[in-house]
């Protein structure tokens, strides 16, 4: 069964994937392996009376649909009986997730340790590029990076504090922000200035608030304000998105969020907060991309204002966790990525009012093995432009804007946390006319900004348990 010849870049995924994000290899679907293929693939995947199913080499076509064809189809030449009536679409759907995630921890096998990111020139396809570490943060992780005018960085921690790089130093951090609740995923998330900066000095925040009494009872949700800093400390603070407390979940996961400020307008994303079901409910705020205008208000164009009872500042719906957001300054679209459970994560191009589908279709699987639906696709639901099976952690995104590499202007870059990837895509339209992974195993990569120097800025966990964290700079090799 499935013995492979298209090569998909299938590319270094550490042992962190067996973290909460990504248990690969493991639960529900690796009895199902086991029970249904092991005695040809052989218990590890390498083969016996059936080929290698981690050698990256397939004889009947490589992609997810051709995996669950041959499962569900057979090849009676080769001796692989079809499973269709055996098995489920869902459960076909797992094995096939179950088969990429066991190549890719293959591919890791020894591959534990990695030289500093300092240490030497990478290559992709049109430029050379070296890592310059700009700054470095204690025993915590930055969650953020952005510019101020004036080129000062600004940089946010996860665990609460925000700080301003500026002539080569980090600052203390600003007093006076709000309280930062640490609660799982949730912390001081997305710090971004406005754009208009220079003029009024709106700098945004987005982090975890709590609600409710201590222990059991406390709550959490995304919460957005903006502020201004004055002499070292935080002042002048506004609410810009605040939900009722009766919206809070006690779920530590899939707060989101990043900005993107357009023509008077902010959008940002708030992940489905474990309740993947809300999701699809236009009367929740969480799993959604939102739009408001940037000092809070709802605008009346936006798409479900007028239904009875919809939260007014929607503007898609469907979404599981999107942590990376970002313009494309030439067209104006607006492309999200997005975390899948296990494998499925997505990039998609974020439109008025559409569903993108979670968790009706996905291409992913529960954590523990079970499958989530056997639909991919379904009528009225978005597909993603991309989708990483297994799951590479997606998180934030960036449009360079930069002259430093000009092959690579207009082109999309992804960081991964799980994979320690940086990944470039060139768009044309809806569709990826190139993609190449330009860094990996440099540690987990957070976010990534163009500076106004022309270089690319990408936060890099120093360690593969999350932090400490390093902001570097991705400069052209000589």
């Amino acid at each position: 069964m499935l013995k492979r010849i298209l090569s998909l870049v299938i590319l270094l995924i550490l042992p962190i994937l067996l973290s909460a994000q990504n248990r690969i290899g493991t639960g529900v679907v690796a009895e199902l392996y086991q029970q249904n293929c092991a005695a040809c693939h052989g218990p590890e995947l390498k083969g016996g009376l059936g080929s290698n199913l981690v050698d990256d080499v397939w004889a009947y076509g490589g992609t997810n649909e051709d995996l669950a064809r041959v499962i569900r189809e057979g090849i009676l030449t080769k001796g692989m009986i079809s499973y269709g009536e055996s098995l489920t679409a869902e459960e076909i759907q797992s094995l096939v997730i179950y088969i990429r995630e066991m190549g890719q921890l293959s591919q890791a096998a020894g591959a534990d340790s990695r030289p500093s990111p300092e240490s030497g020139t990478y290559a992709s396809r049109h430029h050379a590029f070296k890592l310059e570490k700009v700054a470095s943060l204690g025993n915590d992780i930055f969650w953020s990076v952005s510019f101020l005018p004036d080129g000062a960085m600004l940089l946010s921690q996860f665990g609460g504090g925000l700080y301003v790089y500026r002539n080569e130093t980090l600052g203390e951090s600003i007093k006076g922000i709000p309280e930062i609740v640490t609660h799982g995923q949730g912390g001081l998330l997305e710090v971004q200035a406005h754009p208009d900066y220079e003029k009024n000095g709106w700098i945004y925040m987005a982090y975890a608030e709590k609600s409710g009494a201590e222990g059991k009872d406390r709550r959490f949700m995304t919460a957005i304000v903006r502020g201004r800093i004055k002499d070292g400390k935080w002042v002048d603070q506004e609410d810009i998105f605040r939900v009722r407390s009766e919206y809070h979940k006690s779920a530590g996961v899939h707060f989101g969020t990043r900005f993107v400020f357009d023509k008077g307008y902010l959008y940002f994303s708030i992940g489905d907060r474990g309740s993947m079901n809300d999701a699809q409910d236009i009367t929740k705020p969480n799993g959604k991309v939102h739009r408001i205008h940037d000092d809070g208000r709802i605008p009346q164009d936006n798409p479900f204002v007028k239904e009875p009872d919809a939260y007014p500042s929607i503007w898609t719906y469907g979404n599981r966790n999107p942590q990376g957001i970002d313009q494309d300054p030439v067209t104006g679209e607006i492309w999200a990525t997005e975390h899948g459970p296990r494998g499925g994560d997505e990039l998609n191009w974020i439109r008025k009012g559409l569903n993108y589908g979670w968790p009706e279709i996905t291409y992913g699987i529960n954590y523990n093995g079970k499958p989530i639906t056997a639909n991919s696709s379904a009528p009225g639901m978005e597909q993603p432009v991309h989708y990483w099976t297994p799951s590479i952690a997606v998180c934030g995104i960036d449009f360079y804007e930069g002259d430093k590499f000009p092959k690579w202007k207009g082109d999309l870059f992804v960081t991964g946390l799980a994979s320690e990837h940086v990944e470039r895509f060139k768009l044309e339209g809806n569709k990826v006319v190139e993609h190449e992974i330009i860094l990996r195993g440099q540690g987990r990569a957070r976010d990534i900004s163009t500076g106004p120097d022309g270089s690319l800025y990408v936060i890099l966990n120093e360690n593969r348990q999350g932090g400490p964290s390093a902001v570097y700079r991705i400069v052209p090799a000589e």
